[in-house]
């Protein structure tokens, strides 16, 4: 967690300006202690560290909590990431060793900023409990970050001394074989080019896939991705809306792509009145819109039915094949 100095209640990260030697006291002072925080009734202590206190932009710094305790000791709390909104998170490493009469765990967390400022990680609060007893908790320190532009003591400059005007030497024999080398080069260039052109104009081009066929060959990609598996709920049904869609643009010649999910069942309510293929699409549509922007998650069987419902949709719109050969393709 990220926290301001101000400690002003609902924000994550607040820049404050302050004063650079109260600063830098304040940090040298922490790190000497290292953030950690001994139970002195119970053998368990928590540590928070940083490798570095102040950093460049773009710089990585490594964020280290760590819980060491007696193996009669549960620990109930989870180790939070910072927060990614200041701090971008590079990489993660568990902490887990066992010795004989103490166990520590924690995490190593690899991070970097592109902003400038003063930041506070706030405490860490692990709860923790005997066997019998009730529960407890202990919480770490603050950890301060500073972030410049450039490092102190590091030089600005970026203009350098002109250097000597080195003598040029007129070699004849060498210009006209390099001008001989780039002759043959752009001569093989443009033949490669030509005969290219000429294999590829004897290969017929293969016709150009209907409106129905595009989406449902997007549909089937979209299905055998790894979005959901990832967790990229947001991103699948972008997807999935992003499909539907501009296959709706194609088929029915109306503005889809840039349109609200009203819009577009108002456009389609005249082809479509009181159907069950216009209630699909509503039930799509405001389905992918609940997952994009309602952060909801759907459970593994509403992900089969939704898919299942976008597949139905395309097929069962698509022109019948006299109906085919006397549209005009939209979107064309």
């Amino acid at each position: 967690m990220i926290r301001s100095r101000k400690g002003i209640s609902g924000f994550s990260a607040v820049i404050r300006r302050t004063d650079l030697s109260s600063l830098i006291i304040l940090t040298v002072a922490f790190l000497m202690t290292a953030g950690t925080l001994r139970a002195a009734e119970d053998a368990i202590k928590v540590t928070a560290e940083v490798d570095k206190a102040f950093l460049t932009i773009g710089d990585p710094v490594t964020y280290t909590v760590t819980v060491e305790h007696a193996p009669d000791i549960q620990i109930l709390s989870n180790i939070p990431a910072p927060d990614s909104d200041i701090l971008e998170i590079k990489k993660v490493e568990d902490l887990n060793k066992k010795g004989k009469k103490t166990i520590l765990s924690g995490k190593k967390f690899i991070l970097t900023t592109y902003r400038l400022g003063e930041f506070i990680l706030g405490p860490v609060t692990i709860q923790y409990r005997k066997e019998g007893l009730p529960i407890k908790s202990l919480q770490t320190n603050k950890l301060y970050l500073t972030v410049k532009s450039v490092a102190e003591g590091e030089s600005q400059e970026d203009i350098r001394d002109v250097k000597k005007v080195v003598p040029f030497k007129w070699r004849m024999g060498k210009f006209l074989w390099t001008l001989l080398t780039l002759a043959l080069l752009t001569a093989g260039y443009f033949l490669f080019r030509f005969l290219r052109g000429q294999k590829i104009a004897l290969v017929p081009s293969a016709p150009p896939l209907t409106p129905e066929e595009e989406a449902l060959l997007h549909l089937g990609e979209l299905y055998e991705s790894d979005l959901l598996k990832r967790g990229l709920i947001k991103a699948y049904y972008l997807r999935l809306s992003e499909i539907l869609r501009v296959y709706f643009e194609k088929r029915y010649g109306i503005l889809a792509v840039e349109s609200t999910t009203f819009e577009i069942l108002r456009a389609l309510k005249p082809q479509h009145p009181d159907s069950a293929l216009y209630q699909k699409i509503q039930y799509v549509l405001e389905a992918a819109d609940l997952a994009k922007f309602a952060k909801w998650v759907p459970t593994a069987p509403e992900v089969l039915h939704l898919n299942k419902k976008s597949e139905e949709i395309v097929k069962e719109s698509a022109p019948l094949p006299e109906q085919a050969l006397t549209e005009t393709p939209h979107g064309v």
